[in-house]
């Protein structure tokens, strides 16, 4: 009767925190994104100053992000998939989706220092993970219905995904706006230095991958001089 008892009492326990573990990600994986996507403004306001926003939440939408490409290849309905198997490689489409919006992160946090921005380089970044909340799910619903749409709702499929990418990017614009306090024109003055510096590091990237590249050549190129001589 006590193993009875006992057995109940932890079968309670567990629901409870079962439950308490889906409230908890009803609320901050969806509810309060769905919120900033809503209500852009205040959302993004009380993520600075309230401290609502998770940055778990912002690291999650985007590793989903940088993710999705590879699902999209896998995936998606054969009318739509235009993806050429012989070139896909899986590292290039995680690249190619975080890095460029890694360098924006770092490229608005360098220009908003000097242009007396409010927000910290985390709060960027959050901005940038929240942003991709409607595009990831739009994406998901649409990698699903891929395979059920004909080419005659195609319109209806792309449609919706650019729909989703303008969202987010919207969402950034406004993220940004409001955490470092600018107004619409100072925020677009922004962006765009913003994307002048992206061009500035993406140059210096490249220019170091080709002097290291170099470098690694004259090297090798001692070493076997050197063994040849011994």
């Amino acid at each position: 009767m006590d193993t009875k008892v006992e057995f109940k009492d932890k079968l309670k326990v567990l629901i409870s925190d079962v439950r308490r573990f889906l409230a908890y990600l009803y609320d901050h994986f969806f509810k309060f994104p769905l919120y900033v996507l809503t209500h852009p403004i205040d959302g993004y306001y009380e993520m600075k100053h309230e401290s609502r926003g998770l940055l778990r939440v912002a690291i999650f939408y985007f590793v989903i992000h940088s993710l999705l490409g590879i699902l999209e290849f896998a995936y998606t309905g054969f009318i739509f998939n235009n993806i050429n198997p012989n070139t896909f490689r899986m590292f290039r489409s995680i690249l190619v989706a975080s890095i460029p919006f890694l360098i924006f992160a770092v490229a608005n946090w360098s220009i908003t220092s000097l242009m007396d921005g409010k927000g910290k380089f985390k709060e960027i970044f959050m901005v940038v993970g929240y942003a991709f909340f409607p595009s990831v799910i739009i994406r998901i619903a649409g990698l699903f219905l891929s395979n059920y749409f004909t080419l005659e709702e195609a319109f209806f499929y792309q449609g919706s995904i650019t729909f989703g990418f303008v969202l987010t990017f919207s969402m950034i614009f406004m993220g940004i706006r409001s955490i470092h306090e600018y107004s619409v024109i100072r925020a677009v003055s922004t962006i765009v230095l913003t994307f002048v510096s992206m061009s500035v590091i993406i140059f210096l990237g490249l220019l170091s991958v080709s002097l290291l590249q170099q470098m690694l050549v004259f090297l090798e190129t001692v070493i076997k001089e050197f063994t040849l001589r011994l």
